[in-house]
């Protein structure tokens, strides 16, 4: 067999195309909690129970839905060249990177995936930072109950040059610091920290495996043992990234954990604008939850977020093509958010303002 071609030498519908059979294909690998629908908007999965923690999906599905209503304000009238200029590179964490785009932290793979083709959390994790990477991204790495499903990932990362950022759960205090020492061991970037899982099912109130939410004072606390940046994850409100600012944190996720923690949420791009006009520029700002295509990261680059975080679809890549499954939907992204740029007159990420998209009145 021939060697691939990097993605970033293809055009847009060799990527498409090949990318095409990688989803195909993923669907022997996906049942039967997925079906990898050609239109991943958490509708039909809610019937299988989704890959998440429930079988109430009017978060995830209000997480598609909302993004639908936000919509592109194109312009080409404007002196430009042949599309070579734009340029959607960002710096993160002391990083350079090809696109603000990064994959989500998926632990215990078989869990949520029991047909899957991958060993273990080490080789899942291994196809997402090498397909990511590959397109000039990055990923994170998950945290949660099992046998190496935190140290296993980390040790991917560690191999990958400390290029990533790992999720570590609302652990008590102690577990907390020694995986912020195994991190810091492993020269990550950023430390990421899950607060929001503790409303995932098996550690929820009822669950079967305990975790503590924290005051700003207690992260601020615990973080302390680390010079490393850190991030909290499951930021929903202004009063919550206000806190954020306060626990010391360097960035927060905007996210609703796709829809997994708690039904009857709002929808994370619901909340975007406003926790940005509460922090300003004291944060970066990440947001995730039903984010599908380029378009859908332009959309959260004008209403105030610095980047994305994709999950599921980095999943059904995986599945599908392993590493090249995943370097090839983060070309696809990557190529999608740029001609978005060409389309409204931006030529760099900076160039994204909120006059660039039109909100839907009902939104």
């Amino acid at each position: 067999m021939s060697e691939k071609r990097p993605a970033s030498t293809m055009n847009y519908r060799e990527v498409r195309d090949e990318l095409a059979g990688v989803m195909d294909h993923a669907r022997e690998y996906m049942k039967p909690k997925c079906h990898a629908c050609k239109i991943c908007n958490s509708v039909t999965c809610g019937a299988a129970g989704g890959i998440g923690g429930t079988e109430r999906r009017g978060t995830a599905i209000r997480n598609y839905e909302k993004l639908q209503q936000i919509h592109l304000a194109y312009d080409t009238l404007y002196e430009g060249g042949d599309g070579s200029e734009i340029d959607s590179s960002i710096e993160l964490f002391g990083h350079k990177f090809r696109a603000p785009i990064m994959s989500g932290p998926f632990g215990h793979v078989a869990s949520f995936n029991p047909s899957t083709h991958f060993k273990d959390d080490y080789e899942f994790t291994k196809a997402l930072l090498d397909g990511t990477m590959a397109a000039g991204c990055f990923g994170w790495t998950p945290d949660t109950v099992g046998e190496d499903v935190f140290e296993g990932p980390l040790r991917c990362l560690k191999e990958h040059g400390g290029i990533g950022i790992p999720a570590i759960k609302a652990w008590g205090a102690d577990e907390i610091r020694m995986k912020i020492r195994m991190s810091d061991a492993a020269g990550v970037m950023a430390i990421g920290h899950d607060i929001d899982c503790v409303g995932l099912t098996y550690l929820s109130v009822n669950g079967k495996t305990k975790t503590y939410p924290k005051s700003a004072a207690q992260l601020k606390e615990i973080f302390s043992i680390t010079k490393t940046p850190y991030i909290l994850k499951g930021i929903m409100t202004a009063a919550g990234a206000r806190k954020s600012v306060e626990a010391g944190a360097s960035a927060i996720v905007i996210s609703n954990h796709g829809g997994n923690t708690m039904d009857q949420a709002l929808a994370s791009i619901e909340v975007l604008e406003e926790i940005r006009a509460a922090v300003g520029d004291k944060l970066t700002i990440i947001i995730d939850g039903g984010f599908r295509h380029g378009e859908d990261i332009f959309k959260a680059l004008a209403l105030g977020a610095d980047a994305v975080l994709v999950g599921r679809p980095y999943i059904i890549a995986a599945e599908g093509g392993e590493a090249r499954g995943v370097e090839l939907y983060t070309q696809k992204l990557v190529w999608e958010l740029q001609n978005a740029m060409r389309m409204t007159g931006c030529r760099t990420l900076a160039d994204i303002t909120r006059d660039k998209v039109i909100v839907s009145k009902e939104f």
